[in-house]
């Protein structure tokens, strides 16, 4: 399966927080009932075999909303899965090596926070960009620099002046009047964890946020860097 900038407008990143006693499948699945396009299984405490089998569940439960899965960091799991791919951060393994092992059919994605980081993901051949974070989030132990709108807006003007035209969703402490604004910026979407993380209806504040959601037509690509 690959991914399309539709895939792109609602991206759904697990967090335990979300949980308040659930099961994580019960709660993706509320969020998929709400209109996740995209999720990735994102897990730092989990050991590998119970790492596995909550993919698997995941997997099988997005298959059947024909919502692309990927994971988080860990290709050997991708590939044992056969997820549709993997999203890969800053310092994990190279997307074109992932690329070699998982195959051209498979979705990587790379996480940027600067356009310099951008330029290396796009000479990587990654299939989309998480670019972040808009704010301060406490999901991630080591941030990097918060962008704000500013550094949104200016990230997504020099993609457009260099011709790189790549799929880009927003994370990172975003919350619901920060939706438009963003998308205004040439963001195709956005990435949903804190929005999620105090909610006890999820389907509902999904919902929302899809209703806010505009699909935005990216340029054709008609330039690109040299490699």
């Amino acid at each position: 399966m690959k991914c399309d900038k539709n895939n792109l407008l609602l991206y759904a990143v697990t967090d335990r927080y979300w949980l308040n006693g659930r099961s994580l499948c019960s709660v993706v699945k509320e969020s998929l009932d709400g209109g996740v396009t995209f999720v990735q299984l994102r897990e730092k405490k989990l050991d590998e075999a119970h790492f596995l089998e909550e993919a698997k569940e995941l997997q099988q439960l997005c298959r059947s909303y024909h919502v692309p899965f990927v994971i988080n960091d860990n290709v050997d799991i991708a590939l044992e899965l056969d997820a549709d791919g993997v999203h890969l951060g800053k310092e994990d393994m190279n997307p074109l090596k992932a690329r070699q092992i998982l195959g051209y059919s498979k979705i990587i994605g790379g996480t940027c926070n600067t356009f310099e980081d951008v330029v290396t993901r796009f000479r990587q051949q990654v299939d989309y960009i998480g670019l972040g974070p808009f704010t301060y989030t406490s999901t991630k132990k080591r941030l990097s620099p918060v962008l704000g709108l500013e550094g949104y807006r200016k990230i997504m003007e020099a993609c457009r002046k260099e011709g790189i035209y790549l799929p880009v969703h927003a994370i990172g402490g975003i919350r619901e009047d920060d939706i438009q604004p963003i998308l205004n910026t040439g963001i195709t979407g956005i990435a949903l964890s804190s929005l999620l993380k105090n909610s006890e209806d999820i389907t509902g504040k999904t919902r929302e946020t899809m209703e806010q959601l505009k699909i935005k037509e990216l340029p054709p690509p008609f330039g690109v860097l040299p490699l």
